[in-house]
């Protein structure tokens, strides 16, 4: 029989955060919620379940959390901001065509065994800009990630670029469906990418370009670089338009630590240009990403262009617990003053100050 110590744990993968880590991870919160703020952009609360139908692009439907309630509906719990987001931002686009800044903060439920152990619950922020088309929106969503960064105390992280056009038009029609080759150009093993691409029956061209995918990583050479191979109509399209967001982070002064990378993929397949992922030294996870999803709302029949990012807040904290985050320091008063203390911590508590009633456990 089970005992009350037996039952002090949680399953595996939840999140339970206290103390230090949770002032921290709350302190990096608060930073990208200013950020958001100064950028105009007004917080979302969403719903924590939708149908399972909100989530279809996820991909495996294993990965998902799913629950019956009482009539016998099944709902799947929220894996994913941006495809519930749509679907709420939609509503109000009926009611009202216009663009929108939304930022939000929660939870999303995902089974995803990697990295560190079996995660199943992940605290994310971020953020979606409705009816925002054009490269300029798409430099300022990356400006914003920088800026967020600053803020949040992780400076020398690194953004990643690509552009989910280039690399589906990259693999073709016979590789866009082929997980273990999307897995191979992720983890960038060209062994295993030139082994997959014959084995699928791709053509001389396409096997070399995605063969070579992995070294078409870090500044503007790598646009001159890829042109040294065959590309298709699509594939040049991407490529000149990744070229021209470069080019206007450049000219605007904020390029600093943006790496190209033409072999960037992300599981999820609604992302139509340039995509983004966010790296620190100390993490070996991306602490975030983000990029343009101008089909996502085509389900809805609205053609709505969109773009945004979102940030791991368990990763971010991560990152940042080298520089620490430590509060003003509280002023101790004893309990045992009875009304004097109380008088003394109202007196502190009007002035804003921090205390600690400090008393027998």
């Amino acid at each position: 029989m089970r005992g009350p110590a037996d039952q002090l744990s949680f399953p595996p993968g939840t999140e339970l955060v206290f103390g230090p880590q949770a002032a921290r991870r709350q302190f990096i919160s608060d930073r990208i919620a200013e950020v958001s703020r100064g950028w105009g952009f007004t917080e979302i609360i969403l719903p924590a379940f939708d149908s399972a139908e909100t989530f279809r692009d996820l991909g495996d439907e294993t990965e998902l959390y799913n629950l019956v309630d009482r009539e016998g509906h099944t709902l799947t719990l929220r894996a994913d901001f941006t495809l519930i987001a749509a679907k709420a931002l939609a509503m109000e686009l009926r009611r009202e065509r216009r663009q929108i800044r939304a930022s939000y903060e929660g939870r999303v439920y995902r089974f995803a065994p990697s990295g560190h152990g079996h995660r199943v619950e992940q605290t994310q922020r971020g953020l979606e800009w409705v009816n925002a088309a054009g490269a300029t929106y798409d430099a300022a969503v990356l400006m914003m990630a920088r800026e967020c960064l600053n803020a949040g105390g992780a400076e020398d992280a690194i953004i990643v670029v690509g552009h989910g056009g280039f690399i589906h038009a990259a693999l073709g029609e016979k590789g866009r469906n082929e997980r273990r080759l999307i897995e191979a150009l992720d983890h960038k093993n060209p062994s295993r990418i030139a082994q997959l691409a014959q084995r699928v029956g791709l053509d001389a061209d396409t096997a070399a370009l995605l063969g070579s995918l992995p070294l078409l990583t870090g500044g503007p050479e790598v646009f001159k670089n890829a042109r040294e191979f065959k590309l298709n109509a699509a594939a040049d399209a991407a490529l000149s338009e990744l070229e021209g967001l470069y080019r206007l982070l450049e000219e605007a002064g904020a390029a600093d630590r943006v790496l190209i990378d033409l072999g960037e993929v992300r599981r999820s397949d609604y992302y139509s240009g340039f995509m983004f992922k966010i790296y620190h030294e100390a993490v070996g996870e991306e602490l975030g990403g983000g990029g343009r999803y101008d089909r996502l709302f085509d389900r809805f029949g609205m053609d709505v262009p969109a773009v945004g990012f979102g940030f791991n807040l368990a990763r971010l904290a991560e990152a940042t617990s080298r520089n620490g985050y430590a509060g003003t320091p509280p002023t101790a008063i004893a309990s045992s003053g009875g009304a004097d203390a109380l008088k003394k911590v109202l007196e502190l508590r009007r002035q804003g100050k921090p205390v600690d009633l400090k008393g027998d456990a």
